[in-house]
């Protein structure tokens, strides 16, 4: 049995409102492609930076969105964005309804660099 808290599965109505906003989509798209920082994804949707600072810690509190360090070569860091979101599936039937979310998994690799990156 592990020691580490389980994250609670955000509610729908989140989801749908997050899924709802057009600039989270192209966040979501974008990062899925490769790792942005939101200088670079701000260049990208079209919108200011504070705007997309304001979707990513919507996306990251939900656990659709992964923060990861990247190093620069002038030795400082910058934290770039990765999508966590994999599949979502919403479903009705038996007169139930029913959803999932399906995340990327996280490789051990990327989070020691981001443990180490806070150091």
């Amino acid at each position: 049995m592990s020691d580490e808290p389980v994250a609670e599965e955000p509610e729908l109505s989140t989801l749908v409102g997050l899924f709802d906003d057009d600039h989270v989509r192209s966040i979501l798209v974008a990062t899925s492609a490769e790792p942005l920082s939101a200088a670079e994804l701000a260049e990208r949707c079209d919108v200011s930076v504070s705007a997309i600072y304001r979707r990513t810690n919507r996306l990251v509190d939900a656990d659709l969105l992964r923060e990861r360090t990247r190093p620069r070569s002038d030795g400082h860091h910058e934290t770039v964005y990765v999508t966590a979101l994999e599949r979502f599936e919403l479903s009705v039937r038996d007169g139930d309804l029913h959803w999932t979310v399906e995340r990327t998994e996280t490789d051990v690799a990327d989070e020691l660099t981001r443990l180490w990156g806070k150091f």
